[in-house]
């Protein structure tokens, strides 16, 4: 359990319930593990929020009002492929379960669930963003071994270990892997407001770099970073 709070005290959750009282326990055992969770009643409000937010993993009911779990479910699938949901469901019906494994979720947990099995929805979360192994480590390339619960990157008999900030950094660029990250949504990341830190993560960034490969991160000019895993 004390590897999943590493994994997750710097990200943030989206849990959507309609049923307040079931919503506030859930929310309650969430927030022992992540930074920040947000709460949606219903599917309008959980893509108000999700929009908003864009939260790192998400909980869903199926059965929710306005919007159904699964139609909001398609929309993200959409644009956001790679966001772990987790899928809720007090009905054990093959319908749902279908249409839910069709687009591409982490998991899908039948209410009410055990300890042992949410505990196994936030592993499923966990390999899904980093693809991590069994021993919580991420294979970056073929000799280059990142351990996130050490913060430390090994490759060439040499282990590297990042700061805070370095490890913010790069595991938000793991969770983007090949994509291109914006200096904006970086400054957020590791600041949390909007005022200017680009010279800051400028900083961070050659610093990292010095404890990576050459090529590993890419400079996008103009626009932001790009982590290049195979």
């Amino acid at each position: 359990m004390n590897e999943l709070i590493n994994i997750f005290k710097h990200l943030t959750v989206l849990n959507v319930e309609d049923e307040e009282e079931v919503r506030k326990a859930l929310s309650a055992n969430l927030s022992l593990f992540f930074k920040n969770v947000y709460e949606a009643k219903d599917g309008k409000e959980a893509l108000d929020i999700f929009y908003e937010k864009k939260p790192d993993v998400i909980f869903m009911d199926i059965c929710i009002p306005k919007i159904n779990g699964i139609k909001v479910l398609k929309e993200l699938r959409n644009n956001y492929k790679k966001i772990p949901i987790i899928i809720m469901s007090a009905y054990n019906e093959q319908e749902y379960f279908l249409q839910a494994i069709e687009l591409n979720i982490c998991k899908f947990l039948i209410k009410p669930f055990s300890k042992d099995d949410f505990l196994t929805s936030l592993k499923n979360a966990a390999k899904w963003m980093y693809d991590y192994t069994d021993e919580y480590k991420i294979i970056i390339n073929k000799n280059i071994i990142y351990e996130p619960l050490k913060s430390s990157i090994s490759y060439e008999n040499k282990t590297h270990i990042l700061t805070k900030k370095e490890k913010q950094v790069f595991e938000y660029l793991l969770k983007h892997k090949n994509c291109v990250v914006s200096f904006e949504q970086l400054e957020f990341e590791l600041y949390n407001d909007s005022n200017e830190h680009k010279d800051a993560l400028k900083a961070v960034i050659k610093q990292l770099r010095k404890k990576l490969p050459n090529k590993i991160i890419k400079n996008i000019f103009g626009v932001g970073y790009q982590c290049l895993c195979e």
